[in-house]
């Protein structure tokens, strides 16, 4: 069984039909959303989508592939245009096969993974219970670790030691952090209108996005003296608020949020270069737009606030959290690898747990 995710590159189009066909080696097992879904999974009728709308399909194959010729896979969408006019494209893709586990845990890709599980999770919320959902993510993942460790990993590795793919070792992270996510562990200040909105907004969401909605990047600003450039975002820091120093400011970007937290110790001409304000008390905690002001830090920060909101499909609005402030709730939801305000695990404890029940699994 496999996943297969497919990015449709067309701008508002509607009354769609998406039809995949797969040979007779494989059967469509399932196709998950933002759509209603009909009796054939390999049969998507939708009425819009755009060049961010993305399907995820479930391939189960009963015997052994064909190594030599591969898998030959082929879609066809059919939608109307903006014009009225009634168009097919065709797009064939051809996937290899291997009979070596190591092969295919080499083509594995964390992120693409962690956006099939969460369409696949998400669609599934309105049928199943959300702690059997939690428990089959948790289930899969420990299987697939005790399946690299039996098969893939070097016989002189100690039990005690953790074995993980080299690249899958984003996925548990992920994956922990979808888990304790608001859709499939709800807290107490989350309304049910809320979560299905964010449900929605998910399940039609590609991969980049969904990538970074569960684990977004947490960008430190520069404070104090001369206003380095700055940081772009491979120089994000781990989201746990062991990252975050009292006395500097930190921009988490992700495609819903955009949040600014200005640690409690933050120094004075800071404050007044990017807010015109020279106490912390004085700063309003949530929704601002912060003033336009002639230096460095200023120009530097709004240039990057407008930056990242061009990358992203949906409208954000800067909201400013204070350090120890009643409202910091909202940034500990974002810290993915602490302990969540909902009481979902830590990244540490939840890594400790599949590392032991992976060895169980193993009977060792």
């Amino acid at each position: 069984m496999f996943a297969l995710l497919f990015s449709i590159s067309v701008k508002d189009k509607c009354d769609s039909v998406n039809r995949l066909l797969v040979p007779t080696d494989l059967r469509v097992s399932g196709c998950y959303g933002s759509f209603v879904p009909g009796p054939n999974p390999a049969h998507v009728a939708m009425a819009t989508l755009n060049e961010q709308t993305t399907l995820a399909f479930e391939l189960t194959h009963s015997r052994a592939l064909d190594e030599k010729k591969g898998v030959i896979i082929q879609t066809v969408l059919s939608y109307t245009s903006q014009q009225g006019v009634r168009r097919t494209r065709v797009q064939s893709l051809t996937l290899r096969c291997s009979r070596h586990l190591l092969d295919t845990f080499r083509n594995c890709q964390a992120q693409t993974l962690l956006t099939f599980y969460c369409k696949k999770m998400y669609c599934a919320v309105l049928e199943r219970p959300l702690q059997d959902l939690r428990e089959e993510l948790q289930t899969e993942v420990t299987a697939a670790l005790a399946c690299y460790r039996k098969h893939c990993s070097s016989s002189s590795v100690s039990p005690g030691q953790l074995v993980l793919p080299q690249y899958l070792r984003a996925l548990p992270v992920y994956l922990n952090s979808l888990r304790k996510s608001e859709v499939l562990l709800p807290g107490l200040r989350s309304s049910i209108h809320q979560r299905l909105q964010l449900r929605c907004q998910l399940v039609s969401m590609d991969v980049r996005n969904t990538a970074g909605h569960f684990y977004p990047f947490l960008l430190p600003l520069p404070v104090g003296g001369d206003t380095p450039s700055l940081p772009d975002l491979g120089e994000a820091v781990r989201c746990r608020a062991a990252s975050l120093d009292p006395g500097g400011l930190y921009l988490v970007h992700g495609p819903l949020v955009l949040l600014l937290w200005v640690g409690q110790n933050i120094p004075s001409p800071s404050l007044v270069q990017l807010f015109n304000i020279a106490c912390l008390s004085a700063l309003p905690s949530g929704e601002i737009k912060l003033p336009v002001l002639d230096n460095t830090l200023s120009v530097n920060v709004r240039g990057l606030i407008d930056s990242l909101n061009s990358e992203t499909p949906y409208t954000r609005k800067l909201q400013v959290v204070k350090q120890g402030d009643s409202c910091e709730e909202a940034l500990q939801r974002l810290l993915v690898e602490d302990k969540s305000p909902n009481g979902g695990a830590s990244y540490a404890d939840f890594l400790y747990h599949l590392h032991v029940n992976s060895i169980r699994l193993l009977g060792h």
